[in-house]
């Protein structure tokens, strides 16, 4: 019903510019002596048609349509103002009307006549279309409200905390248990992975607790599995951090960058784990040389590993607009471990792969 009364409203304007039109109300019997004599009426018989009023015998009989428009827009609402304001209107037009009635002369009395009518009939139509389509009217606005109310219920809905999502995320299998991840940890890394490597297995390529502490050593391990890495360092202080590579890991004496936008880096030194992704100032994502591994730069290493996997740094970079990774921006490693990711169907061939190779010695 939220729209009814602006649909009475223009029913009444309606109405009101009709009886404007029809100076002279509409009568089922018209007078016949002055429109065949075409002689003006006396003034003592328009005094005397205005003394009757608009009911009396030779006046217009408009209470049949005045209470048919009443009836129709009152019909949802008996006490409404609006319809008992409309009643006024009409009524004061006819008493008008019948009071100018008596100045006009026959030939324009028949002319408005016709026109009358016919103005009559549309206003008639017109009334009844807008009273017959009042019911279907009204399970459009309920449709429209609850869809409304629906998308309101949708847009409004809580957004789940990032914590709340993390929890519900399930897990791709890993090959081992992992000695520096923690699984809500391993959870949040997952969520942040870019597309591609979503939804495959997560395989240890190197881990210094088991094949070494060579720079060396992880190089070569991370052509097993080409694509993006999780490099994650701990130091002896207890911090995790890390970042995502593009294996395989090349090395190169000269200063030549490697890696992709996807590229970021990550620590877990706040209450939440911490991702810092390119800002776009540079490209310096990784940087593999004979001497060390290095992510980011422009001015300071984002994180540094020297040769021998013992000691590193953290600073903040350009590239990614970190802070320092570590508690300190010196730090003694504790572990390190490199994480690929592996398609489920060629999941076990690559583990079994990885499990044949002999610390130490390059099959390739």
């Amino acid at each position: 019903m939220g729209y009814m009364p602006s649909l009475r409203s223009k029913a009444a304007h309606f109405v009101s510019d009709i009886t404007t039109v029809l100076l002279n109300p509409i009568s089922d019997e018209p007078s016949k002596a002055p429109e065949e004599e075409g002689v003006k009426i006396p003034e003592k018989a328009v005094a005397e048609s205005d003394s009757d009023g608009p009911d009396g015998p030779d006046g217009p009989d408009t209470s049949s349509f005045t209470a048919f428009l009443v009836s129709l827009l009152s019909s949802s609402e008996s006490g409404d103002q609006h319809g008992s304001h409309l009643v006024e209107k009409l009524e004061n037009s006819g008493v008008d009307a019948a009071s100018g009635s008596g100045m006009k002369e026959s030939s324009a009395r028949k002319s408005l006549l016709a026109r009358g009518k016919h103005t009559l009939g549309r206003a008639i139509q017109k009334a009844s279309r807008i009273g017959g389509y009042r019911p279907s009217l009204q399970p459009k606005v309920d449709s429209e409200r609850t869809n409304d109310s629906g998308l309101l219920g949708h847009e409004l809905r809580p957004i789940k905390s990032s914590k709340e999502s993390t929890s519900m995320c399930t897990l791709p299998d890993i090959s081992e248990p992992s000695m520096l991840l923690s699984q809500d940890m391993r959870r949040s890394l997952y969520l942040s992975l870019p597309a591609l490597a979503q939804g495959r297995n997560w395989l240890l390529l190197y881990s210094t607790w088991r094949h070494g502490m060579s720079l060396q050593s992880l190089y070569r391990r991370s052509i097993l599995c080409p694509g993006y890495s999780l490099l994650v360092v701990g130091d002896r202080k207890g911090a995790v951090f890390g970042g995502l590579v593009e294996a395989p890991l090349q090395p190169t004496n000269k200063r030549k960058y490697q890696g992709t936008n996807n590229s970021f880096v990550f620590t877990n030194l706040s209450s939440h784990l911490a991702i810092f992704r390119p800002t776009g100032i540079n490209h310096y994502f990784t940087l593999c040389s004979t001497d060390f591994l290095a992510m980011g730069g422009g001015g300071h290493f984002a994180l540094y590993l020297d040769g021998d996997l013992l000691n590193g740094s953290s600073s903040a970079s350009e590239t990614f607009g970190n802070s320092c990774l570590a508690h300190s921006q010196d730090f003694e490693v504790k572990e390190v471990e490199l994480w690929g990711f592996v398609y489920a169907s060629k999941y076990d061939e690559t583990l079994a792969l990885s499990r044949t190779e002999k610390p130490g010695i390059c099959r390739w």
